[in-house]
């Protein structure tokens, strides 16, 4: 027993010296008042549910003891989560804690960015309530290190006194859309003296204006109330009549057991789409009632069929009703072929993944036995176009004898385009330090840019942990350029905004199979 007892000691003294201390303070981002009763959760990476929680003090501090390996930190005050590190909102970023020998993590400095709330009220033109109008807000800022305006899950619907709360918003710059309809138009009662047509309200866009192109973003600050009241104005839409026409100018058949849809899309902020109206009909002519005057996108389709047909056509609608001829033509299609680097490894399942780019909706297909694939029915613009399974990627895709750099495709409406694709599964771990006068540090962005105008790669960022330490742990091989600068929150993924930073750039080459450690000096942000 005497022999048990020594031996469950010693056993225990191993596991106390194994243990790493991770303590700090929680306060906040604003003041830098230490922020009492949050729930504080550390999880290892590998195990996210595996969390060990603590509740800070009156004095912010919290801590924890625990293995050597790498960690997440989070806090919770009052149901609103954020993550340790985290620079910026919707940038899916933030700091992992390193533990281990030589790791300083017992004085870490948690900033808590207050969550923040936007309200106000939405009156009509003759200062009356407007009743269930639908508030939403659009992000304008760097989303995996692209700059752009991004839609949200943030939204409001006004109560009968036509006011709106929109709350835990993370302080940022949002574009505010406000869209409804009259009550009357929701009954289907009109009062005396209203228009016989569809009545419906202009969608009004943050300070105050009917027009997109003069939307102004409204910066919110962490913790602040910031206010947007609106006065919508109230429109007798007009009837719209589309003519479906093929190429050979016969009217759509009535017989036919194809179901369209017309998708009537107004520009919106900062190049986003804003769907108008959806219907779906299986005869032509039809109508679209309630279209407001403006400029508006018709993009009809039948994807659903085994020859699907699309077109689509600008138009300028005024104050009266009007009609329009769509030429229904084959769809777009991306198709091609899939050659592998080391044909003997090929895996027995791959796919290829097409992105659209204005809101990163995908569509997979699997990769035939004979490397070729095929998408029957592309909405125009632009896609990124990606290799996915079994560590597999696309080296090089190229349009005819034209490579594709960055994996973007731009497909045009009615067009076939043709690809081909060398898929490789090579790659190597790449891992280091980004320092500051020789000394690493922590909440930095390392950037690898690819070499080769002509590969697929596409640029890549990782923020800096704990330690100052980065680790991208499967690099596609091949050549980069690398460097480091002290603001996470860049827009990395923009050629034009990494070009001031390449001058300095180290250049590196992945190797398959091997690891490169690197020390990157940070670069000061170019403004």
């Amino acid at each position: 027993m005497r022999r048990l007892i020594l031996l469950l000691a010693a056993a225990t003294a191993i596991s106390a010296a194994e243990l790493y201390r991770v303590a700090g303070v929680l306060v906040d981002s604003e003041t830098g008042a230490p922020v009492a009763n949050a729930s504080v959760a550390f999880s290892p990476t590998a195990e996210p549910r595996s969390d060990m929680v603590a509740v800070t003090g009156p004095d912010g501090r919290f801590g924890f003891d625990a293995p050597r390996g790498v960690f997440r930190l989070s806090a919770v005050v009052a149901g609103s989560s954020r993550s340790f590190g985290e620079m910026s909102p919707f940038a899916d970023m933030g700091c992992a804690v390193i533990t281990g020998p030589d790791r300083n993590t017992a004085h870490l400095v948690f900033r808590w960015r207050r969550p923040a709330v936007i309200a106000g009220r939405v009156v009509d033109d003759q200062g009356e309530s407007v009743e269930f109008a639908s508030v939403r807000l659009f992000y304008s800022g760097v989303v995996e290190g692209h700059a752009r305006i991004t839609p949200l899950n943030y939204e409001a619907t006004t109560n009968d006194q036509g006011e709106y709360r929109i709350w835990d918003v993370p302080g940022a710059a949002y574009f505010v859309v406000v869209t409804a309809r009259p009550w009357y138009a929701r009954s289907g009662q009109a009062n005396p003296g209203q228009p016989q047509l569809p009545p419906s309200y202009a969608t009004a866009y943050y300070p105050g204006t009917t027009d997109a192109t003069r939307a102004a973003p409204l910066t919110v600050q962490p913790g602040e109330e910031a206010h947007a009241d609106f006065v919508l104005t109230a429109f007798a839409g007009a009837t719209l009549t589309v003519n479906c026409d093929n190429d050979t100018a016969q009217p759509f058949p009535l017989h036919s057991p194809r179901v369209m849809t017309l998708n009537v899309i107004a520009p919106g902020i900062g190049g986003t789409e804003t769907f108008v109206s959806q219907p779906t009909f299986m005869q032509c002519p039809f109508t679209v009632n309630g279209i407001l005057p403006g400029h508006y996108l018709l993009r009809m389709s039948d994807g659903e069929t085994a020859n699907p047909r699309a077109a689509q056509r600008w138009v300028d609608v005024g104050s009266g009703d009007m009609a329009v001829s769509l030429s229904l033509h084959p769809a777009a299609e991306v198709s091609g072929k899939v050659m592998f680097k080391d044909p003997v490894a090929r895996p027995a399942r791959l796919l290829v993944r097409l992105f659209r780019e204005r809101d990163y909706e995908s569509e997979d297909v699997p990769i035939a036995e004979d490397g070729s694939f095929a998408f029957s029915h592309v909405e125009p613009g632009k896609h990124l176009l990606l290799v996915s399974g079994a560590g597999y990627y696309a080296e090089t895709i190229r349009v005819g004898k034209v490579p594709l750099p960055g994996a973007v495709l731009n497909i045009e409406d009615g067009v076939e385009t043709r690809l081909s694709i060398v898929a490789s599964n090579e790659s190597g771990r790449f891992k280091g330090f980004a320092t500051r006068d020789d000394q690493p540090v922590a909440n930095m962005l390392v950037v690898l840019v690819p070499r080769d105008p002509a590969s697929a790669y596409f640029i890549q960022g990782y923020q800096t942990d704990s330690d100052g330490s980065f680790d991208f742990p499967d690099l596609n091989a091949g050549d980069y350029l690398l460097f480091a600068v002290e603001d996470p929150t860049i827009a990395y993924a923009d050629p034009e905004t990494v070009k001031p930073y390449l001058p300095q750039a180290k250049s590196i080459r992945i190797e398959p199979g091997k690891v490169l450690d690197e020390r990157v000096p940070v670069q000061p942000v170019v403004k």
